[in-house]
């Protein structure tokens, strides 16, 4: 749900410069739709991946959907912001613009401090995760308001230029969603699978850096049990081939160089 209210408010900014002049106050207006709802949703997201066990009161529940009834009743109504030059989408924020980009932000700004606490208070993968869903968040936080609102009070109106702040921000994500276990993926990588998402392989190495800095202990204790799993199976094939009638004769050089070319992959990590 959050990718579609990002996806829909994006679109809409592209979309409506092909509108007839005397329908883009309209739109001015009715783009902010998609994004009044997506405070609420990101917070739904940081609550379900790292507060499971957490859920808001219903009067909490209640005093947001009365907020977002609020917004919505003059953003439909074409009472946000008040169109100046139709061509170049330049607008004078109303009073109900300011309460709406006054909601988004402190709203966003805390799931931010919700994501901070999180990357204190867990260990190893959500602690990398709470980083990275962090620091995806505060890039497109800042670059929108700067486009949306500080900017646009300035007399500059850059609102289609947020999507510099949410190109980053959709990349980290689908890093920090894809990387459920770094030491997993690792393995899985020097298993050579090939249906590994081509984004995993690339970040791999980055967020195993990113582990070891954010959870040096973490990453310790999980970079010795990787490497004594592949130890483990050195050892195991290595009894299979003395057991094996057309291994007998080889000799322990002969048996080594068959364990080296078999676990070359696992070496050349064991090394890093």
């Amino acid at each position: 749900m959050l990718c579609i209210s990002l996806s829909l408010w994006m679109f809409c900014l592209g979309l409506r410069h092909f509108l007839p002049l005397e329908f883009r106050e309209l739109a001015l207006n009715w783009t902010l739709i998609p994004i009044i709802f997506t405070p609420y949703l990101l917070y739904k997201i940081v609550q379900s991946v790292f507060y499971k066990n957490e859920n808001p009161s219903k009067l909490s529940q209640g005093i947001n959907i009365g907020i977002l009834l609020y917004l919505l009743s003059f953003t439909v109504s074409n009472n946000a912001v008040k169109i100046q030059n139709q061509e170049l989408f330049s607008y004078i924020p109303t009073i109900h613009y300011h309460f709406i980009i006054g909601y988004i932000t402190i709203y966003i700004v805390y799931s931010c401090f919700l994501m901070l606490i999180a990357i204190f208070k867990f260990q190893g993968d959500l602690r990398v995760r709470a980083f990275l869903f962090f620091t995806g968040t505060f890039i497109a936080l800042v670059f929108s308001i700067l486009c949306v609102y500080i900017f646009p009070l300035l007399g500059y109106f850059y609102a289609s230029k947020s999507i510099l702040g949410f190109l980053p921000f959709s990349i980290i994500w689908a890093i920090a969603i894809l990387h459920y276990d770094a030491f997993e993926i690792r393995e899985h990588i020097i298993e050579e699978e090939l249906s590994l998402p081509l984004l995993n392989r690339i970040s791999s190495l980055p967020i195993l850096k990113l582990f070891q800095i954010l959870d040096p202990e973490e990453y310790c204790s999980r970079i010795i049990l990787s490497k004594t799993n592949v130890v483990l199976k050195i050892t195991s094939i290595n009894s299979d081939l003395l057991n094996r009638e057309n291994s007998k004769s080889l000799n322990n050089k002969d048996r080594a160089e068959v364990l080296a070319r078999i676990f070359f992959n696992e070496f050349v990590e064991i090394e890093k």
